[in-house]
Parts: C-alpha cells; sequence; structure tokens
C-alpha cells in the first residue's frame, strides 16, 4: 500500500491582461496552514498561511532578487494536492484565495517569507454595495450572485479580485448549488428578497452573512480558483440538503474502503444547543419566535437572526427548524485527526481517489463522516455518524495533518423520502 500526499504552491496574475500566469512556489516552501469552515447560517471562510524559504534574500522587498518587485498582494495563492497510487493519481486545489498579508523574517542567519491569503468572498464582502431589485425573490445562489457580482452595467456593482484581467474588469464568481435538485441555481430552500426594504448600505458581507445564510438554515462556503482562469468557486446547501453528499469512513483498524484515525474528540454539543429562535425579517420590526419543550431544562438558549426570508410563516418555520434540529443537548464526536503518512501506510491504493475528494473543499466540507472505534468502558466496536463542516490542514515536508471538526448528522442531515435512487414511500421499487 501507498497512496502518496505531495504539495504544490502558485501564485496566480493575468501578467498581460488575458493569459493567467501561474509561478510555481513550491520549491522554496517549507510549511504551510489552511483552515476552512462553514455551518447552518453562516457563510463560511477559507484562510491559508504558507512560509517560504528567503535565505537567497529573491522575496525581500527592493533588494534586487528575483520577487523583489512583485505586488503580492494583487496576486492569487493557489494550493494543490497530488494524491497518487499504484492505482492511478488525482491532483485537487485545497485552497484558493487572495494574498492579504507578507511577513519577513530575517535574524541575520534565516530568512523566511510567510503569506497569508483569504478566499475572494471575504474581499469582496467588504465593500459597501447598495443591490435594490425591485420587489423580485430570488433564490439564495442568484442571490449571492446579484450581491457579489453584478455585471459592469450596474452602477454599484461588486468589485471581485480579478488578477488583473481585463477581460472580467470585475471578476467572475461561479455560485454552485449542490442542493439535491441539482443545476447551478436550482434551490429548494427559502427565496431571498432583494428590494427596497433590504437595499443594503453596508458592507455586502454583512447582508450575505445576516440575510442570506440565515435564510432556510443555509450554509455557504467558499470552493477553488480554476486553474486556467483563476475564476472563484462558491458552493450553497439550503436547509443541510447537499446533492453529491461524500461519505468517508474512519476506522482504527481501516479495511479497503476506509481511512485510518488518530485521534477522536468528543464532547456535548453545547454550542449547538437551540431552545428558542427569533427571527426578524430584513427590513421589518417584529420577530418571529419559536420555543421548544427544553427551556426549563437547559435554560433559554437562544439564536436570534435577521434573514431575508420573504414572508413571516417562512421566518417562523425557519426558526422552528433551528429548535426541532438542536433541542436537546448530544455526546458526538467533534474533532478527529487524521495524517498523509497514516493513509500512505494504511489506506488501500485504490481509495486515492477518496483522500484527493475530502481534501477538496467541495467534496470534503460538507460531507459525512462514519467513524468505527472502540470507546473507553465499551468493549464493543461503536459507529458514530457525523457530518464535515470545516477541517485545519497543517503540512510540512515530512508530513499533512488534517484536523476534521464535525457536527452529529442527526442535527446536521437531511434527507429526502421521496427519491428516484432510493424509493418513493409506500411503494416498492418495482412500482
Amino acid at each position: 500500500m501507498a497512496v502518496t500526499t505531495t504539495w504544490a504552491v502558485k501564485i496566480g496574475y493575468y501578467d498581460n491582461g488575458t493569459t493567467f500566469t501561474k509561478t510555481d512556489l513550491t520549491s522554496r516552501t517549507t510549511g504551510l496552514t489552511i483552515d476552512q469552515f462553514t455551518d447552518l447560517g453562516v457563510v463560511g471562510t477559507a484562510t491559508a498561511a504558507v512560509t517560504f524559504d528567503n535565505n537567497d534574500g529573491a522575496m525581500t522587498p527592493q533588494a534586487g532578487g528575483t520577487f523583489s518587485s512583485t505586488d503580492w498582494m494583487k496576486h492569487a495563492l493557489m494550493i494543490e494536492a497530488t494524491i497518487t497510487s499504484t492505482a492511478g493519481s488525482e491532483t485537487v486545489q485545497v485552497f484558493g484565495g487572495i494574498i492579504d498579508d507578507f511577513d519577513l523574517y530575517d535574524d541575520g542567519i534565516t530568512s523566511t517569507v510567510t503569506l497569508g491569503a483569504i478566499d475572494v468572498v471575504q474581499t469582496a464582502g467588504r465593500q459597501v454595495v447598495n443591490f435594490a431589485y425591485g420587489s423580485t425573490d430570488f433564490g439564495t445562489g442568484w442571490t449571492c450572485t446579484r450581491a457579489l457580482l453584478e455585471p459592469v452595467s450596474v452602477e454599484n456593482n461588486t468589485k471581485m479580485p480579478n488578477w488583473g484581467e481585463t477581460a472580467e474588469a470585475d471578476g467572475v464568481l461561479t455560485v454552485t448549488g449542490l442542493s439535491p435538485t441539482g443545476g447551478s441555481y436550482t434551490y429548494e430552500g427559502r427565496p431571498v428578497r432583494l428590494d427596497a426594504d433590504v437595499a443594503e448600505t453596508g458592507p455586502v458581507g454583512d447582508y450575505m452573512a445576516n440575510a442570506v445564510a440565515t435564510a432556510g438554515l443555509t450554509a455557504i462556503w467558499p470552493g477553488a480558483l480554476d486553474a486556467t482562469t483563476g475564476h472563484a468557486e462558491l458552493y450553497i446547501i439550503e436547509n443541510a440538503k447537499k446533492r453529491d453528499l461524500k461519505s468517508f469512513v474512519f476506522a482504527e483498524s481501516p479495511t479497503a474502503g476506509e481511512f485510518p484515525l488518530r485521534s477522536l474528540h468528543r464532547e456535548y454539543n453545547v454550542d449547538q444547543l437551540t431552545n428558542a429562535a427569533q427571527i426578524t425579517r430584513v427590513g421589518q420590526t417584529s420577530a418571529q419566535t419559536a420555543t421548544g419543550a427544553t427551556l426549563g431544562v437547559y435554560g433559554p438558549r437562544v439564536r436570534i437572526y435577521q434573514s431575508g426570508a420573504t414572508t413571516d410563516a417562512n421566518a417562523l418555520e425557519d426558526g422552528q427548524n433551528w429548535v426541532k434540529r438542536f433541542e436537546y443537548s448530544r455526546f458526538a464526536a467533534e474533532r478527529l485527526v487524521v495524517t498523509a503518512a497514516m493513509i500512505e501506510q494504511d489506506a488501500a491504493d485504490a481509495d486515492y481517489d477518496d483522500w484527493a475528494d475530502l481534501l477538496n473543499p467541495k467534496h470534503g466540507i460538507w460531507a459525512g463522516a462514519r467513524i468505527n472505534y472502540t470507546p473507553a468502558g465499551i468493549a464493543s466496536e461503536q459507529t458514530e455518524h457525523s457530518v464535515i463542516i470545516g477541517r485545519t490542514i497543517k503540512a510540512s515536508p515530512s508530513d499533512t495533518t488534517v484536523t476534521l471538526t464535525l457536527r452529529p448528522s442527526i442535527d446536521y442531515g437531511t434527507f429526502t423520502l421521496d427519491s428516484s435512487s432510493l424509493g418513493i414511500l409506500n411503494r416498492n421499487r418495482l412500482g
């Protein structure tokens, strides 16, 4: 068995305005960290920090080296992982964003440069944009597209990072819905209102967080940058439903189709506990309040949200959904650690593509995790079902450590009762 993981770090820019040019900095890389996270009712974020060897001074500003005149803050940073085994090979972009920090360390003996980067939605979300659209109701996908990426013809459009591309003056964002109905902009969740009542005069990121993500228990997170164009991807699911949900199996003694695990941390989900929810529609003053049966058991655990929901009934239903999902305390898996060295040693060669999918933000976030383990005090193996909502990846020349953030699937998962693949209620598979 030998499933290996190698990393590549590149920066990208349209040097001539029309061709996205990538410069490979892998040979200088001494270590990297990636943090990616989302949750229900949250606009997820992605950040990265990469440290480079600068002993030759090539990255020292104004020192005459190869990168001494590079304007780092206008470049894209892309981090790729290549997974290889005897069964095949696959390269995935694990992070793509815009450089927003440059730190030079030099003690006279050792010199390093650390570049920090964030996803492009965080950058665009800082802008103050007024985007009223009459009284039209849009799904969350169209809402994100209109809020974050309007064409040049719109006076107050949001400016996405475009890496110097002249053909797309405002940059390009592809908003992809991963809800079960499929299609780039087909959603089963709440429509979101963009009209005069919700025209924003604050940062567009605040509107995304306080109106879009809070409607219909939506989860939003940034994906990769297109390797050819540098255009960004943004993923959306509604009501915790994901169309192409991947599921990964972790075990203390893995067999084919399973990954090893180094450690598992479990605790009570007190941060998610919710027995009351107050949802106020954007532009309205009265809140729709839902309460559960455990107010007197745990004391008030209240979520208070503004929402772009189009009706009071929808807002109330959202509140009830929060309460029904999170009303009871659960003892569940919170974090799981796996390393590339463990994968190389224990994973089957045929599972190389599953390891690549786990590192891919499209498939590895909001993914299923089935964990087989034997806890202290219990003689037999137990199985726990979780949903991966985030991860921290730390890579060095010697190894890669992936720490997954988990939530119980009973709260974070949603299934479809009538399914063409799983069957229709009260009907056998033969019809």
